[in-house]
C-alpha cells in the first residue's frame, strides 16, 4: 500500500473493521472524533507512561497506509504492534533507541526516510521529570521535523496540548479527544500534514 493513499472515509471504514463504532466522522476538510480507552491500563513494560491499553493498535487502524514510522519520545516501546523506528534522548533504555538524539533538533536522524512520526511527549515539567528529561518545546520539535520530512508526510502528536507550529510548514486536519478512566487526564491526538 502507498503511503497515505487512502482517503479520510476509507480510513474511518478501516478503523471500525477492527474497533466497531468509530465515533470519528469528517467533514469540512477535518477529521474529528473521540476515543474511550477506558480502564484498559495493560502495558507489556512497566516502564513510566507507556501507551496504555489498544491505543497503539487504535492507531495501527486508522492509519494501514502510514508507511515508514517513527517513534519520537520512545521512551521503552515495544514496537510490535506498531512497527517502526524509534528516537529518544535517553541513552539508558532497555531496548536502546535506534536514534539517540534531542527531539529539538532531531540532530543526525535521517527524517526523510519517514512518512509518519508518532510523538509522545513529556505532558509537563512534572512528567519530564519522572522520565528524568526535561519539557521539550513543542514548537522547535515541529520544526526541527519541518526541516527534515518530505511534503506529505505526517506526525501525529499525543500531548494534553496542541504543539505550536508554522501553518506555512504544516497543515493541521485531524484531531482526536482520547479519555481513560474516571480522574485521568484527557488528551488529544493531533495529526499534521507537512506542505
Amino acid at each position: 500500500m502507498q503511503p497515505w493513499s487512502l482517503s479520510p472515509l476509507d480510513r474511518i471504514a478501516h478503523y471500525r473493521l477492527h474497533f466497531g463504532p468509530a465515533f470519528l466522522t469528517y467533514e469540512a476538510g477535518w477529521l474529528c472524533g473521540h476515543w474511550e480507552i477506558g480502564n484498559s491500563y495493560r502495558k507489556k513494560t512497566g516502564y513510566y507512561g507507556a501507551y496504555q491499553g489498544n491505543y497503539l493498535k487504535r492507531i495501527a487502524a486508522l492509519f494501514p497506509d502510514r508507511g515508514r514510522v517513527l517513534h519520537l519520545f520512545a521512551g521503552m516501546l515495544d514496537t510490535d504492534t506498531l512497527p517502526g523506528d524509534t528516537l529518544d534522548i535517553r541513552t539508558d533504555l532497555n531496548p536502546h533507541p535506534t536514534y539517540c538524539a534531542d527531539a529539538e533538533t532531531c540532530e543526525g536522524v535521517p527524517l526523510h526516510l519517514y512518512d509518519f512520526v508518532l510523538a509522545d511527549p513529556p505532558y509537563s515539567k512534572d512528567h519530564a521529570k519522572n522520565y528524568g528529561t526535561s519539557l521539550p518545546c513543542g514548537r522547535k520539535v515541529m520544526a526541527a521535523l519541518a526541516a527534515g520530512m518530505r511534503p506529505g508526510s505526517r506526525v501525529a502528536w499525543l500531548d494534553q496540548r496542541k504543539p505550536m507550529y508554522r501553518k506555512a510548514e504544516w497543515k493541521y486536519d485531524t484531531v482526536i479527544s482520547i479519555t481513560g478512566s474516571t480522574n485521568h487526564c484527557v488528551r488529544g491526538l493531533f495529526v499534521f500534514t507537512h506542505t
